[in-house]
């Protein structure tokens, strides 16, 4: 039997979002290569044994992981925590021999890690404990108060390994986690082009309506994104309707493909306002096998983000030969090369982002040379096979 690897999450691998495709892309990386026997753990309450089942080919096993502090954290509630710890490490210990892993990853990481760090710090597991951060997860952790900060800096201490998702992300990880250079390594997102548009669900997006007919004929931006206030959606249709102001009819169309969120209902009108009703399209919790359709139809791709760790559906955009727009934030320029594979402007720039769209739909060549580099720099600079050696290296070091 191999050594198994332990992909931890807090939510059922189904869900959209990126972090789900980063941890369903390692498996698949992994499962491949051979080495280690990968496995899918999803934090639930109710399991307080493990529970595995096989979900769309993967092992998931669903296991109970108790925090010690929780977003109503008191000192009740961890007093609670330290009268039951000693049965949750021992189940916990048991479940880390019966399943031989050899390493423990969390990704998007909750407090919840911080028992594997006990055992560790107990020399009880001498597997490797690596945390890895995707963006909202590190605001989180920073919103804690002190006491609850002393129980990160002790899960840091017991870590083998912190991960960011960009050399961006990883210094505001160090700032909060301290062990910059030491135990923090960047270790960037990817993508496999190849298995990215021919595992496409054409069939199921046109069935469930997901491509809007009225888009048949007309030509289209799209964005692919959570409806939240840091993904900069409100400055994108700010700008769309500067650019739309000088084209005929029904023309040029802008479609907004992401998870809905908190920024949906005033986004929504903020389109009727900016008289965009006919012309912007929002195509919310799509499942991931369907974006594809998307991509291969719009002439262009926008990333106007506030904030943005690394920006994965950039990735995607440059599988499908996209010319790109996007922030000067974050992860963003680790991807994209200003004037090179892409535009870049500022957040929160509506004239400069208007000025960058129009810029590459009034030129379609080189528009597609933007595309063609792109498409280029993510094959050869972000295939999944590098992400996935990079944490085979840091399990077994």
């Amino acid at each position: 039997m191999k050594p198994g690897y332990a992909f931890v999450v807090p939510w059922e691998l189904d869900l959209a979002g990126g972090v789900n495709q980063v941890v369903a892309n390692l498996y698949r990386q992994m499962l491949d290569a051979g080495e280690l026997e990968p496995l899918i753990v999803v934090e639930r309450w109710s399991a307080v044994r493990p529970v595995e089942e096989i979900v769309d080919g993967r092992r998931i096993v669903y296991l109970r992981m108790p925090s010690p502090w929780s977003e109503r954290g008191s000192a009740i509630g961890m007093l609670k925590w330290l009268l039951t710890a000693p049965l949750s490490l021992a189940r916990l210990r048991r479940f880390a021999g019966r399943y031989r892993v050899a390493a423990f990853n969390f990704h998007y990481v909750p407090l919840s890690a911080f028992p594997v760090g006990l055992l560790r710090m107990l020399r009880l597991y001498r597997g490797a404990l690596i945390l890895s951060f995707h963006g909202l997860d590190l605001r989180d952790a920073r919103a804690t108060p002190r006491i609850a900060r002393a129980l990160w800096k002790m899960l840091f201490r017991s870590s083998t390994a912190v991960v960011a998702c960009s050399e961006a992300f990883a210094r505001q990880v160090a700032e909060f986690a301290g062990t910059w250079p030491k135990r923090l390594s960047a270790v960037r997102n990817g993508l496999d082009v190849e298995y990215f548009v021919t595992h496409v669900d054409r069939d199921g997006a046109l069935a469930d309506g997901r491509l809007p007919t009225a888009l048949a004929d007309r030509e289209f931006i799209v964005s692919v994104a959570t409806l939240e206030h840091k993904k900069g959606h409100d400055v994108l249709l700010r700008a769309f309707a500067r650019l739309r102001r000088g084209l005929p009819g029904e023309g040029l169309a802008l479609v907004l493909v992401g998870r809905s969120d908190a920024a949906e209902p005033g986004l929504r009108v903020l389109t009727s306002e900016l008289g965009l009703s006919r012309d912007v399209f929002f195509c919310t919790n799509v499942p991931h096998p369907q974006v594809g359709v998307f991509l291969e139809r719009a002439k262009a791709f926008c990333l106007p983000s506030r904030a943005e760790p690394f920006g994965i559906a950039l990735l995607e955009a440059g599988a499908y030969r996209l010319p790109v727009v996007a922030s000067r934030v974050g992860g963003i320029p680790e991807i994209v090369i200003h004037g090179e594979s892409g535009l870049l402007v500022q957040p929160d720039d509506v004239d400069g982002l208007a000025a960058a769209l129009d810029r590459v739909m009034a030129d379609p060549d080189a528009a597609r040379g933007l595309g063609e580099r792109l498409h280029r720099r993510v094959a050869n600079e972000f295939p999944w096979k590098r992400a996935y050696e990079q944490y085979r290296t840091l399990a077994t070091a």
